[in-house]
């Protein structure tokens, strides 16, 4: 395992990620769960006012910056997986494409300007990130070592 610790010294939240035996990946993992920790950022400085101009403009800027993240990486996950032939290729990116429907549904609430959205996103990312990474993409581990990867 793993982990991200906030550099904030108050907030002493961590997410613990299974090592999926892919360096690149790790990193990609971690970046996105810093996506996340900021994310958490956002909500909690949200969560005595309505957003301003300013606060919209903030999550407009990291919600972009997530799913391109996002789209980065599941494109680079899944060339690999395909380069190598992981036999559950199928399977894994059909949860990828799911995720992505999710965040274009969250993408219209930040659109039509819908608080709403916070609740969902927050809990959506950290569910995606503990579950997928630490079960569905461990999966993955030990074939990516049999492959001599690392």
């Amino acid at each position: 395992m793993f982990s991200l610790k906030n550099k904030n010294p108050k907030d002493a939240s961590h997410c613990l990620l299974k090592d999926v035996g892919v360096n690149s990946i790790n990193r990609q993992h971690l970046r996105l769960a810093s996506y996340a920790v900021e994310f958490n950022q956002i909500v909690e400085d949200l969560s005595k006012k309505e957003p301003t101009n300013n606060d919209w403009h903030r999550i407009d800027a990291l919600f972009t910056r997530v799913t391109r993240y996002v789209q980065t990486h599941f494109r680079e996950e899944e060339e690999l997986m395909q380069e190598h032939g992981y036999p559950y290729f199928e399977p894994h990116k059909k949860l990828h494409d799911n995720f992505v429907n999710d965040l274009i549904k969250v993408q219209s609430k930040i659109n039509n300007r819908k608080i709403a959205f916070k609740e969902k996103f927050g809990s959506m990312l950290w569910d995606w990130l503990i579950h997928h990474i630490n079960e569905e993409d461990y999966k993955y581990r030990e074939f990516f070592r049999e492959k001599g990867l690392r």
